[in-house]
């Protein structure tokens, strides 16, 4: 698992879930790991840190959307075979940039039972997510968050496309409600007054929500006693 960082539980209590840990743009699946807090989910988690520190589908990314994919594909069969996993407990969970792409692969298989993006740029469409079958969703965002827009926004392009588009929370959010219907949960946090950030520990009584913790109850998990 070149670039990927992971953990797993010391005495593990088999088959565990598997959690797909996507950084932000300019970071990297260590400092990820550890910064969020993701770690201490009693589940193997895997963070592999993007090609120049980044993911498709971003203009910036150095990568194709295809090429992303088949990187988490591999990781995860390579996670299979290292450890005992849950085949129906494999999430992804992405921040800012790696929230969009966790949205986005979620909309090209079945792999997921779940997904949870924060302050996610994402770059697919309404259409690509509402066509695809449906996979439970927590959406969480601040309106205060300057870096990736509460709203979305369009932004001028880096050469292809002209022009490069990212979807507002409410439109991501309204596309899985019609994605999942009765059939998957869609859930979104509006947190008020948060930037572009993932509150968690200390900082968390700061924002009024600890976003690690809702990600862990949102998919059902425990936490490590061993961290």
């Amino acid at each position: 698992m070149d670039s990927t960082f992971f953990s797993a539980p010391s005495d593990p209590q088999a088959p565990l879930p598997l959690i797909v840990a996507l950084h932000g743009r300019g970071d990297n699946g260590r400092n990820f790991l550890a910064g969020t807090g993701l770690v201490k989910a009693n589940a193997v988690v895997v963070a592999p840190t993007g090609s120049a520190n980044a993911w498709a589908p971003a203009p910036y990314a150095t990568t194709t959307i295809e090429q992303d994919k088949a990187r988490i594909d591999d990781i995860i069969a390579q996670s299979r075979d290292r450890f005992d996993i849950d085949a129906e407990r494999i999430y992804a969970v992405g921040f800012s940039n790696g929230g969009g792409l966790s949205v986005y692969l979620s909309t090209l298989d079945d792999t997921f039972a779940g997904v949870a993006s924060v302050s996610a740029a994402v770059r697919c469409t309404e259409v690509d997510i509402e066509a695809a079958n449906p996979v439970d969703y927590l959406n969480i965002h601040g309106t205060h968050d300057d870096v990736v827009p509460y709203d979305g926004e369009v932004r001028p392009g880096f050469g292809s496309p002209a022009e490069d588009g990212i979807l507002g929370a409410p439109e991501v959010v309204a596309a899985f409600e019609r994605r999942n219907g009765e059939t998957a949960r869609t859930e979104h946090r509006r947190v008020e007054g948060m930037g572009h950030e993932w509150p968690t520990g200390p900082w968390a009584p700061h924002r009024g929500i600890d976003v690690t913790k809702e990600i862990f109850s949102f998919f059902g998990l425990d936490e490590r006693d061993d961290v």
